[in-house]
């Protein structure tokens, strides 16, 4: 990761993913950011804390790297495990419920303003997870389309009871080598939410989402209809 890859990154977030945060009509959530070691004094960790504390959301900090098992960058696997239980004691004051419902979200993405609360309204059950199909795809240079994926999107939620969530060595069980956002339906008692909940952000140096992408569905031309969608967004 360099420097330049950071930094747009960080605009992205403080552009998209943030204002998305902000906007949701349920803000009883955590946000926890998974930064590595050698970030902790970079210049753009500092603009996100910053903005952070200007939103006033209830937020973490840690510098452990990724707190997932990776289908890809794979070598970060070997000590997840020791990472997981430096970090979840810094969590854990955090957390006052009995179960925890881990949504991911990108650094670059958006869900929808209800849907934190959409979240929230779920019974828990115990390998349960949600997850999305169908949503949105904004590309950056102004353009918006429906976002079709066949299996599960990356905007995924798990939940977990509590114990086991702060345990590392539990968690990692409970999640069975769980490592990508389409084994979702099938290793977990997943429920399918709504269509159009999440809205993915295409900006260029993503890994695998592209505009001319097999999942891009119908694309929205009409400016204020395009407009109206992006208000539940940001």
């Amino acid at each position: 990761m360099s420097q330049e890859w950071f930094d747009h990154r960080t605009d992205l977030y403080l552009k998209y993913t943030l204002p998305s945060l902000k906007n949701q009509t349920n803000k009883n959530f955590l946000i926890w950011l998974s930064f590595r070691p050698q970030d902790k004094e970079n210049p753009n960790t500092k603009r996100i804390s910053k903005a952070l504390e200007e939103s006033g959301l209830l937020n973490i900090m840690t510098f452990c790297g990724t707190m997932f098992t990776e289908d890809r960058a794979v070598w970060h696997n070997v000590d997840l495990k020791e990472r997981l239980a430096n970090c979840l004691p810094l969590v854990k004051p955090f957390i006052e419920e009995e179960y925890v419902y881990e949504t991911n979200l990108d650094s670059d993405d958006m869900v929808h303003k209800e849907f934190s609360a959409l979240v929230q309204s779920k019974e828990f059950k115990d390998h349960g997870a949600l997850y999305m199909k169908t949503g949105f795809a904004y590309h950056t240079a102004d353009r918006l389309a429906e976002w079709n994926n066949p299996t599960s999107n990356q905007n995924y939620t798990i939940m977990f009871p509590r114990d086991i969530y702060l345990d590392a060595e539990k968690r990692l069980a409970y999640l069975n080598g769980f490592d990508s956002h389409e084994k979702i339906p099938e290793m977990f008692n997943a429920e399918q939410l709504p269509d159009h909940y999440y809205c993915t952000v295409i900006h260029g140096s993503n890994i695998s989402t592209v505009w001319n992408h097999q999942f891009r569905g119908q694309e929205i031309y009409d400016e204020e209809s395009k407009k109206e969608l992006l208000k539940n967004f940001k």
